[in-house]
């Protein structure tokens, strides 16, 4: 039967909703920022695919609801139907009461020949038949409308009861997210604060060293007498490293810079501005959504510049630490990218949940630009 087909075929889609969802990963202490890095992003894949499994029950459950409501819109016509023949039929019963009935004696008599007998007596059985069979059909469709009715709300409620365990599930992998990405930030701070640690005790022997030095070179000019002429020749000594080494740091900060210009670049952080606030969409470019490569894409198209949809090919560009990114450089880590604003903060398509919302940079790993 049609009905019981299309519910079947609607029972079967809820049974390969129903994906087996996996438990989420046991959090262990990492020593690394990058072993925690690599939770992170196996966390993150997780989350999205419970985001992909979150939507696709939720539409099942709209589509079940709309089935749900036409079935009740068919029901209540069948009911009207059936109202409207029992009332028909009751008056015509009622008159024939009334009126004595059509007897068999008032059809031999009345009719004016045999064909019309036969016709009358034909169509006096035809009226019964076709009474009986209409009242007999409208109620076999409400009965299997009601079975319909049925079968869809348990099917409504064993979506809806697949979608709040789906919630659930999704709840519990943002809080283990949230989580590991604050052991992450944790790690990194507590790495970059050792790396700092080390640069100044190696700085402080490399002055001491240096001090060293300078004591004994003067102690042997002391010795041979010629104090004034050594002062003099240390003095110009001291004079020549300092503007080597002043020339030195220039040079290092030019080239640790970028070819993009200040323009392109302000034109990308302002691009990224203005995306604050707008959807996840998987694939998405915009202009309203955007996933965390389409929104990169965006920023520097605004900018003139093209770059691909493809975090994998953005990290071409990033051949620099992420501790040395420039305000409007691409940020990136294993499977996501975001634009480097400045202050430590990124632009980035997060996920579904928050959309393109302000991130952080020790998210990342590289950064870089376009040459």
């Amino acid at each position: 039967m049609r009905i019981r087909t299309h519910l079947a075929r609607a029972t079967v889609a809820v049974a390969l909703g129903a994906t087996v969802l996996t438990g989420l990963p046991t959090l262990a202490v990492a020593d690394t920022s990058e072993q925690l890095q690599a939770k992170l992003d196996e966390a993150n894949a997780h989350l999205n695919d419970l985001y992909s499994q979150a939507e696709q029950v939720s539409e099942q459950v709209n589509q079940t609801q709309v089935d749900l409501d036409n079935t009740n819109a068919e029901i209540e016509q069948k009911q009207s139907e059936l109202s409207e023949a029992q009332e028909t039929l009751g008056k015509r019963v009622s008159s024939n009461y009334k009126t004595g009935g059509v007897s068999l004696a008032s059809i031999l008599f009345d009719s004016t020949s045999f064909e019309d007998l036969v016709n009358r007596v034909t169509y006096a059985s035809k009226v019964s038949d076709s009474d009986a069979q209409i009242i007999q059909q409208v109620k076999d469709i409400q009965n299997e409308l009601n079975e319909k009715q049925s079968q869809q709300q348990q099917l409504l409620a064993d979506q809806q009861t697949q979608q709040a365990e789906l919630n659930d599930k999704v709840n519990e992998a943002q809080s283990y997210v949230s989580s590991l990405d604050q052991q992450v930030q944790d790690a990194l701070a507590k790495e970059q604060a050792e790396r700092e640690a080390q640069q100044e005790a190696e700085r402080k022997a490399a002055e001491e060293k240096a001090a060293q030095e300078n004591n004994y070179v003067s102690e042997g000019n002391a010795n041979a007498g010629n104090t004034n002429s050594n002062a003099n020749t240390n003095t110009n000594t001291n004079n020549g490293g300092g503007s080597s080494n002043s020339g030195n740091s220039g040079s290092n900060g030019s080239s640790g810079g970028s070819s993009l210009g200040s323009g392109a670049r302000n034109t990308i952080i302002s691009t990224a501005y203005s995306k604050i606030g707008c959807g996840y969409v998987y694939g998405a470019s915009g202009p309203s959504n955007y996933d965390c490569s389409g929104l990169v894409q965006a920023c520097y198209a605004a900018a003139g510049i093209y770059v691909p949809h493809s975090s994998v090919s953005l990290a071409g560009y990033c051949n620099k630490p992420a501790s040395q990114a420039e305000p409007g450089d691409i940020v990136w880590t294993p499977g996501h990218v975001g634009i480097y604003i400045g202050g430590g903060t990124t632009i980035e398509a997060m996920n579904p949940s928050v959309g393109v919302t302000y991130g952080s940079l020790s998210s990342f790993q590289r950064a870089g630009s376009p040459a």
